[in-house]
């Protein structure tokens, strides 16, 4: 009977130790990939002096140790805002390129106001997560920010009608096209002196307002706007300029009246030789760049 005591304290002390050995071998190997993952950046195609404008041919992709670089490294989604920008310092053929290599409009110097341009103002937006699509809004983004607000409506009775009670529409507004992002929350545009979040997240995770780059007459608008109902965002694609011109006020009977045809125009739309077989196919327009070479490391 004791021998099997032995044996079976023998046995259980062989797989706590085996498990032991196994969470072990899981922390160090968890270590050993954090330290030695690899992260995409953008690198130089060759040696750019100071000075030098870049261009398509001047960077490419690649691929380095995500320890050697920091938060402030160009990632592949953000090549398009270095050309045509020129370099503040040497940088070697292959090395990646900084935000501080950079000359950046407003240089990051001087605070919010450095990244003002004349004529603008900056104007601070409380957003909640859903507002800010998600949390996918980062400075140097482009949106709409559209109002929904209850308006005063029609009444329950005539208005000469003693004790009648005003009822209110609720509206849906574009109140402005194509505005740019200057900050969210405390993070201001990617230049030389961004902050990085709290994990190393360079735009941060979580953010309670944005702050966008508005005529005076907008930002009184929009102040108002702000104290009247709740403001939302809709994220652009960086290369869309486009501007609606004639964009209705959304409310119920508008949405009642127009779901349908809506719909058939977004369908048409997405599937036009679906919808109309005779129709010709819009060509697709070719893209103004070409994917960037992926350079050695």
């Amino acid at each position: 009977m004791k021998q099997k005591i032995i044996l079976l304290v023998a046995l259980l002390a062989g797989i706590a130790a085996f498990i032991l050995s196994k969470q072990n071998f899981e922390g160090f190997k968890t270590r050993f990939q954090a330290q030695f993952a690899k992260r995409q950046v953008i690198a130089a195609a060759r040696n750019l002096p100071i000075g030098t404008t870049i261009t398509m041919a001047d960077i490419g992709n690649a691929n380095v140790f995500a320890q050697s670089i920091s938060g402030r490294a160009v990632l592949p989604d953000d090549y398009t805002e270095v050309i045509g920008k020129k370099t503040r310092t040497f940088i070697n053929d292959g090395q990646p390129l900084l935000w501080s290599d950079i000359d950046m409009p407003g240089g990051g110097y001087g605070g919010m106001a450095g990244v003002v341009r004349l004529g603008e103002r900056a104007v601070a937006v409380p957003v909640d997560t859903v507002a800010a699509v998600s949390g996918h809004v980062k400075p140097n983004d482009h949106v709409d920010i559209i109002g929904t607000f209850s308006f005063p409506g029609a009444t329950g009775k005539t208005a000469a009608t003693p004790g009648a009670q005003q009822l209110s529409d609720t509206v849906t507004i574009t109140i402005l096209q194509d505005v740019t992002i200057l900050a969210t929350g405390q993070l201001m545009s990617r230049r030389p002196s961004e902050m990085e979040g709290p994990g190393g997240d360079r735009f941060g995770s979580q953010y309670s307002s944005v702050t966008v780059a508005v005529t005076p007459r907008e930002a009184e608008m929009l102040v108002f706007a702000q104290q009247k109902g709740k403001l939302s965002l809709a994220l652009r694609n960086r290369e869309d300029v486009s501007v609606e011109q004639q964009l209705e006020n959304v409310d119920f009977q508008m949405l009642e009246k127009n779901f349908n045809e809506l719909n058939r125009l977004r369908q048409q739309r997405l599937h036009p030789a679906l919808l109309s077989p005779s129709a010709p196919t819009p060509a697709t327009p070719a893209p103004k760049s070409g994917p960037l070479p992926t350079l050695g490391r």
